[in-house]
């Protein structure tokens, strides 16, 4: 696993499991039952007795128990043995339902060897799905034809070929436009990131200009005013130089505020952490982001403000991009020492971490300031990347 780097194209199917919305479910199992009614009357009737009916409701089981575990129980990414396994059930569940019925209702079991299809592209490369489709539909036309003869082999056979087809497209489709959507997230992510980071500049840099500005204009004609207030005062008589000793000593006095107040302009400008992170804690896609931080002014400078807001977005794009996470929980715990932000997500973890250019860009930006960052995973419980950062308390 690869922490902060793209996965290679075509080393593996696009994001290999799916998760299935609950209407699909249903959908699922109610067309699984209806394929299934012509026959299990034919069983209630007599019209199918004996070791063929009992096979055929052993295959009629076996296919939809495997059905309701695929769906209630989704395979962690990188570990498609069991995803492969749901779908090989499935084809030869499929096929023995077929060889087992009686009459017109074996084409309504064939129907069922669709849902094959859309599994295919979640659990192999393109190219090998394509072939297995192909290897399921030639399987099929060799049992109707030995049960049912040529005309219905080419007939049931070339329909539900065309509708594994459809299906193994339509699946492939999706996964792309899935696929599309979780750049487009991440790249939205990382807008947010920068606009954030760009209003924070933009803060500072203004601040920075207004004290030269003051410095330069003001700072300058205020000097010039006192020298020039100190003699007049020496030249004029009294009382005329008491009144102008004390326009110099305001003259005085006024510079000496325009002077601290440049010092406070030219000052590192500290901002609430919490409020550069929140904004880029938006629920993206099938992501549910959960940020917590304690109530309280959380205050860091520019450099320590841009590390953090890295972070959370180096954090958003891994668990997007390849943990392929369904929840994300950042926390941000303030100390006497410093700060403390933790991530976890809930994604496919890895038995090894391979260090990518995110990972080491954060461990160099949070070293450079003094701190440091941890990434603890295993496969199968997520990522946890904690990381420590020492801030100075600012004067209130």
């Amino acid at each position: 696993m690869t922490f902060g780097r793209g996965q290679a194209r075509g080393s593996r199917p696009i994001m290999s499991v799916m998760r299935r919305p609950r209407p699909t479910d249903i959908a699922s199992l109610l067309f699984w039952l209806a394929c299934s009614v012509l026959t299990l009357m034919s069983i209630y009737d007599g019209a199918t007795t004996g070791a063929q009916a009992y096979a055929w409701l052993a295959a009629f089981t076996l296919f939809g128990a495997t059905l309701i575990a695929a769906m209630m129980k989704r395979p962690p990414e990188g570990r498609l043995g069991l995803a492969r396994a749901y779908c090989f059930v499935l084809v030869v569940s499929g096929l023995m339902m077929v060889a087992f019925a009686v009459g017109p209702a074996k084409y309504p079991m064939a129907a069922l060897l669709i849902f094959s299809g859309f599994r295919l592209p979640e659990i192999m490369p393109e190219r090998r799905a394509r072939l297995a489709v192909a290897a399921i539909a030639l399987l099929l036309a060799v049992v109707l034809w030995w049960q049912a003869g040529m005309a219905a082999a080419l007939v049931s056979g070339s329909a539900i070929g065309a509708g594994l087809v459809f299906a193994i497209s339509f699946s492939e489709q999706g996964l792309r436009e899935r696929a599309i959507r979780t750049d487009l997230a991440i790249a939205n992510a990382e807008l947010r990131a920068s606009r954030e980071l760009l209003a924070e500049n933009s803060r500072v840099a203004e601040r920075l200009r207004i004290s030269r500005d003051l410095h330069d204009a003001l700072g300058h004609h205020l000097v010039a005013l006192s020298i020039q207030l100190d003699v007049a005062s020496r030249r004029v008589p009294d009382p005329a130089a008491q009144d102008i000793r004390e326009a110099h000593s305001l003259t005085r006095l006024l510079l000496s505020d325009v002077r601290d107040i440049i010092g406070t302009l030219r000052r590192e400008v500290h901002t609430d952490a919490v409020t550069l992170i929140r904004p880029l804690c938006r629920n993206i896609g099938d992501l549910s982001i959960h940020f917590h931080a304690p109530e309280g002014v959380h205050l860091v400078d520019s450099a320590q403000a841009e590390a953090l807001v890295r972070y959370v977005q180096e954090v958003i794009t891994n668990a997007l991009k390849h943990a392929t996470a369904g929840n994300l929980w950042i926390e941000l715990r303030p100390g006497t020492r410093g700060i403390t932000v933790c991530a976890r997500d809930d994604g496919r973890g890895a038995q090894q971490l391979e260090p990518g250019t995110g990972l080491t860009g954060m461990r160099e930006r949070f070293a450079q300031l003094g701190g440091d960052v941890a990434v603890t995973t295993l496969a199968g419980s997520g990522f946890e990347v904690k990381a420590f950062m020492p801030t100075t308390k600012m004067p209130t």
